[in-house]
């Protein structure tokens, strides 16, 4: 009777369950993450964030194999159906509540409303952490708010809201040879504020979704940084697009409105022109950015991706609206060199999740090449990044995991001959925050000592070349020797660890220490209070994903 039921359950979840996406932060993905290693569910994990109903579908189809999650993971599980007990609802009577599958709502939100048509959730969020780097000190806090609601089986919405500010001595304003997401910052007395808002509409029919939205995501693998789209800069407006039209094909779309911070020097006004209050307002050079990605899965094990982007200013251009365009290419249409110009890149994913709770996976990047030098063995003029990595779930004892991965950027990825179409919004890196003329070499082991606690053993080193002046990486580079990490050289040698313990819903508790040793020849691109030995430690009590 139970092999009846389940089926219609889940055609329930699919008709009830609207597209609301769970914030890249949000502990759920390293839980969904170990379970795909371990083979107890499939995982489409080339795109994030999920949304709330693919994350209820994922622990739907695990309590119906409680019996392969150790003890750990069943309480985890069952912490997670309480987070998504709405997407997890069964609207009516059947006897497939009789067997467990009915969920009530158990956590804890501001305000909850929701019947068989209409949600509506309301958290609050509220931060606070300090910090220390050798003998300087800091503190930071932030406060805010965030909703979402969904609508019959098609409407979904959400809106996040975030004030922030940093304080201290050791503050890193710049926030760019960092893995901490940019902002664009104000000062404040001994210190920097900014925002954060992020907001969302989607439509959804089943086996796609379209969306208008201002939010973070990542494309590609990469556990410490992706080199193709990361959560590195701002969050900015984009429509995007997903299918899945069959379980072994999926595509990914999206238009991107970005930041320039190029000054539109013929849109500039005068405001209260002929008075001693005029004052002159700058407009910035529009930019933007399309890109779309194919993923294949031919078994189950194995996922491999393949998509292109292109920046462009200037107007907006229709054809950056079909969605399986070749952007890369378009260039070459309207004139190399023009105001039309543009940037295109390529890109190449692979994930293997083979043996059994091992998975290896890999990204390309290509920024520029040109084939006919490439079978002629010439790469002078070719900009590619790299990432390799493999992790093993349970090694040696359950909840342990190792994680080993390598990331090369070589010189001029991401940058372009003109500020307007470089790979960038306010000037942060849309893909790998390392940034051009870098590596990264690290590896970790993760440990679950109980349900929500969680500790990280890390040791790393990260590598930073200089960056010329654009003009040598277009035919005048040979009058230089600029080889992978030309000087000024920059080296950081780090041991961390770490712990996250979320006690309730959203109510995390973090800690970390580290060890640095961080030597730069370039005294001005880091900040003072960092080069050199230094122990570091902070703590931070936060509410509200």
């Amino acid at each position: 009777m139970k092999k009846i039921i389940l089926p219609l359950f889940i055609i329930n979840i699919s008709l009830f369950a609207q597209t609301v996406y769970t914030p890249l932060w949000n502990d759920v993905y390293d839980f969904l993450d170990r379970q795909s290693l371990k083979q107890n569910i499939k995982l489409d994990d080339e795109v994030k964030p999920y949304s709330r109903k693919y994350i209820a579908s994922l622990l739907l189809e695990l309590n119906s194999k409680k019996e392969n999650l150790n003890r750990v993971e069943q309480k985890e599980l069952e912490f997670y159906k309480q987070e998504y007990a709405f997407e997890l609802r069964d609207p009516s009577p059947r006897p497939a509540a009789r067997d467990g599958l009915r969920m009530t709502e158990e956590r804890w939100y501001l305000f909850s409303y929701s019947d068989s048509l209409f949600s509506l959730k309301l958290s609050p969020i509220a931060g606070y952490g300090i910090s220390t780097i050798g003998s300087n000190s800091g503190h930071q806090r932030w406060i805010g708010v965030s909703t979402f609601g969904t609508y019959s089986d098609w409407f979904g919405a959400s809106f996040d809201i975030r004030d922030k500010g940093e304080f201290g001595d050791n503050v890193d304003k710049d926030k760019q040879f960092t893995p901490q997401t940019g902002a664009w910052t104000k000062s404040a007395k001994n210190g920097i504020e900014y925002s954060d808002v992020k907001g969302s509409i989607t439509y959804d029919w089943g086996w796609g979704n379209v969306g208008l939205i201002k939010d973070y995501f990542t494309w590609g693998h990469g556990r410490f940084g992706q080199l193709i789209f990361s959560e590195k800069p701002p969050s900015y407006p984009h429509i995007r697009l997903n299918l899945k039209p069959v379980k072994w094909l999926r595509f990914y779309y999206f238009h991107g409105w970005l930041n320039s911070q190029v000054i539109d020097s013929s849109r500039t006004i005068i405001e209260n022109p002929g008075t001693i209050s005029a004052i002159e307002k700058e407009t910035y050079i529009n930019k933007y950015v399309a890109a779309n990605l194919l993923t294949v899965t031919p078994v189950d094990w194995l996922d491999v991706s393949i998509g292109n982007s292109f920046v462009y200013s200037g107007d907006l251009r229709a054809e950056m609206f079909i969605p399986f365009m070749f952007f890369k290419f378009l260039d070459h249409n309207t004139g190399q060199g023009s105001v039309n110009d543009g940037n295109g890149t390529l890109y190449f994913d692979l994930s293997v999740k083979y043996p059994e709770t091992f998975q290896f996976y890999s990204s390309l990047f290509v920024d520029v090449t040109e084939i006919r030098n490439v079978l002629e063995e010439d790469f002078s003029n070719t900009w590619v990044g790299y990432t390799f990595g493999a992790k093993k779930v349970d090694l040696f004892l359950s909840n342990l995991d190792f994680i080993i991965e390598y990331t090369r950027i070589n010189p001029w990825v991401y940058e372009h001959k003109y500020q307007t179409t470089n790979y960038k919004h306010i000037n942060f890196v849309l893909g790998h925050w390392l940034g051009q003329n870098s590596d990264q070499i690290r590896v970790q082991l993760n440990y679950r000592l109980l349900r929500g606690l969680r500790f990280k053993f890390y040791v790393e080193r990260l590598r930073r070349g200089g960056m010329e002046e654009i003009y040598y990486a277009y035919g005048g580079k040979d009058e230089k020797d600029l080889n992978f990490l030309y000087a000024p050289l920059r080296e950081d040698k780090v041991f961390g660890f770490s712990f996250r313990f979320e006690y309730i819903h959203d109510l995390v508790l973090e800690g970390d220490y580290k060890y640095s040793s961080i030597s730069d020849e370039d005294e001005l691109r880091t900040p003072a209070f960092l080069p050199g030995k230094k122990h570091s430690f902070g703590l931070t009590l936060y509410y509200g994903m």
